[in-house]
């Protein structure tokens, strides 16, 4: 026996396109290249690097790395909003005490002001995740690497514009939205010009113009968003800008 297989990234998950008439595309890469691979029994599964539950979720072995920054978030607002047992003032970006109180730099994007926010945040982690494997990602660990560089870029960025351009000691501001920001803004660029190393280590991200169509709008959709009252603008901007420097190197 066989099953259907993109040629252009490798992947199995094939689907008919009723709009097309039935055409065969990947839901990867969007290609239309497929081709026939054959099936290699192993007792009686095959193993392909994820499995599938019944609802039709796919469960890819390296989700652990998306859950993680939602169990930190989770773990953060259950202390803070539900026991009670953290203030989170004291773990919030302020721009007048972060040279004084550096694990603000950290903690601040942990941390978030009631439920839906930390629910839509959660939302941005998981539309993360959908974009990554449909580019192709290959580094089972890119998505912490990327947080992990994006956190210091964007505090960085939001901090000299709070401190030397709009002379602001008390900007004040907690979410993971700024990192999710400079998420996107990294997936935005990989959508058009492929990405396919990071810092010398092979990403494998591969340019997708599906991709590129729903990121514009997203983006579009998000700086609109951010002029809305209670939002940090210039934190979300600078975690944008933050993913576009990364994209760069």
């Amino acid at each position: 026996m066989g099953i259907h297989q993109c040629k252009a990234c490798g992947s199995t998950d094939i689907k008919n396109d009723r709009s097309l008439g039935g055409r065969l595309v990947c839901i990867k890469c969007g290609s239309f290249t497929i081709g026939f691979k054959q099936r290699r029994n192993s007792g009686n599964q095959v193993y392909q690097g994820y499995r599938s539950l019944s609802s039709g979720i796919t469960i890819s072995r390296d989700d652990w790395q998306y859950l993680i920054p939602f169990l930190i978030c989770l773990i953060a607002f259950i202390s803070s909003d539900i026991l009670g047992l953290l203030a989170k003032s004291n773990f919030a970006y302020w721009s007048g005490g972060l040279l004084s109180q550096p694990h603000r730099i950290l903690t601040a994007h942990f941390f978030h002001g009631d439920f839906r926010h930390l629910l839509f945040n959660t939302g941005g982690i998981i539309i993360a995740r959908y974009f990554f494997m449909t580019l192709g990602l290959s580094n089972r660990a890119f998505f912490l690497t990327l947080i992990a560089f994006l956190i210091p870029v964007q505090v960085s960025l939001n901090w000299f514009y709070d401190m030397f351009i709009a002379r602001n000691v008390m900007s004040l501001s907690l979410g993971f939205s700024a990192i999710l920001y400079g998420i996107d803004a990294f997936i935005l660029l990989a959508s058009i010009y492929g990405k396919q190393t990071f810092l010398g280590v092979q990403i494998g991200l591969r340019s997708n113009y599906q991709c590129r169509k729903i990121m514009t709008v997203l983006t579009v959709m998000g700086v609109l968003y951010s002029f809305g009252p209670g939002i940090s603008l210039i934190g979300h901007l600078s975690g944008f800008a933050a993913g576009a420097i990364l994209f760069l190197l």
